[in-house]
């Protein structure tokens, strides 16, 4: 019997958003004929998930240590890459693939793969001349959608098409599905009005994620409407910004903030409409689990949120007030059934186009593809 193909998995510590997708790496390969090794920089306690790899390693270290010249990160990662051998290495996030591009030389591997989430990671001109530097013919850079895979290319640091590729970032529908609270409950968790129609978001309360500009179009949409409502699930240094808007203009009793909520999923149907205004994102978990949910959505018209919602969704330019307040108004319009019939829409499309079978395929297809031309 053949050895098994030693893949280690390497992220920087248990980050919610993407935490789960972690464990659906581990997923993507079969234990059978992959033997899986999972790395965190920081501290911590392997979870339910963790277990699912073959071994779960913590390092250790300070989130302080693998900033700037990353030169604690290095003393600790170094030993412990020399004295394991891997076939494939997995860097989930940009810090530790350039942590891993500093440490090449002790990298046995024979296929790297780094992992990019977000727009503007190679904005900046040192990171650019990092990356043509230390790129060699064991990378290969995957963006989590192809509007992220196209600024890598555009970025001019040494990456092109045929050593990026997308795989779209997905989610499981049937666990969604099976964790989520019914509405009337979620709402009695959330302390939200048990009747009458709810827009929500959940999110980081920071300036790229639009919250104030969505609340100030609700405030402009409510106007006297009693039955409309307003929640964000999230918090963080735009909070007290919102909280003062909320009471200068009296909307108490209008718009909820629940703060950060553990696993907010679990709450998303408590909302009718569920509301992206990011004005940036990489991918958007938080909407795919939305509509996986059966929520219809109204999200910012930019790339890749548009084509995920594309020929179901409503989408306009969340800086233009007016535009949300009309979409809103559009929402406020139609029929219970009208809302119900979008929301299947949006959950038929994410099990045709991002659940998460797809995504576990692509990455052990990835892998499959890159080793064989290496052989």
């Amino acid at each position: 019997m053949p050895d098994k193909i030693k893949v280690m998995i390497l992220q920087t510590r248990h980050i919610e958003s993407i935490s789960y997708l972690t464990a659906e790496l581990v997923n993507a390969f079969p234990p059978e004929h992959y033997q899986v090794t999972l790395v965190y920089l920081e501290t911590g306690e392997p979870t339910a998930t963790d277990a699912l790899a073959h071994q779960c390693v913590f390092l250790g270290l300070d989130k302080t240590d693998y900033k700037g010249l990353r030169l604690k990160a290095m003393k600790k990662v170094r030993p412990f890459l020399e004295a394991n051998t891997f076939d494939v290495v997995i860097a989930n996030m940009y810090k530790p693939v350039h942590l891993l591009m500093q440490l090449r030389r002790s990298v046995s591997a024979r296929l790297c793969i780094g992992i990019i989430h977000a727009f503007g990671e190679f904005d900046r001109f040192g990171r650019r001349w990092m990356m043509r530097l230390s790129l060699d013919e064991r990378w290969h850079m995957v963006g989590v959608s192809e509007p992220v895979r196209r600024y890598l290319i555009n970025a001019r640091c040494g990456l092109y098409e045929h050593n990026t590729s997308a795989i779209n970032n997905a989610v499981d529908v049937g666990a969604i599905e099976s964790q989520a609270m019914d509405a009337n409950t979620a709402r009695a968790a959330l302390q939200l009005p048990a009747t009458g129609l709810i827009f929500g978001t959940v999110g980081r309360c920071v300036k790229g994620k639009r919250h104030l500009e969505m609340l100030k179009a609700f405030h402009q949409f409510c106007g006297a409407r009693e039955d409309v409502f307003l929640v964000i699930i999230g918090d963080g240094e735009l909070r007290p910004a919102l909280d003062e808007y909320i009471a200068r203009h009296h909307l108490h009793g209008k718009v909820f903030l629940t703060g950060y909520v553990p696993q907010a999923m679990r709450y998303i149907r408590a909302l009718d409409v569920f509301v992206f205004p990011s004005a940036s994102e990489g991918f958007g978990i938080a909407l795919l689990e939305a509509m996986a949910l059966g929520l219809p959505a109204l999200v910012n018209n930019v790339e890749p949120l548009s084509s995920i919602v594309a020929g179901c969704g409503v989408t306009v330019d969340t800086t233009d007030e007016v535009a949300m307040r009309s979409a809103m108004e559009t929402f406020y319009q139609w029929s219970p059934a009208e809302r119900r019939a979008k929301g299947v829409l949006h959950h038929q499309r994410v099990l045709e186009h991002y659940d998460i079978g797809h995504f576990r395929s692509a990455y052990r297809a990835l892998v499959e593809q890159k080793l064989s031309g290496i052989e």
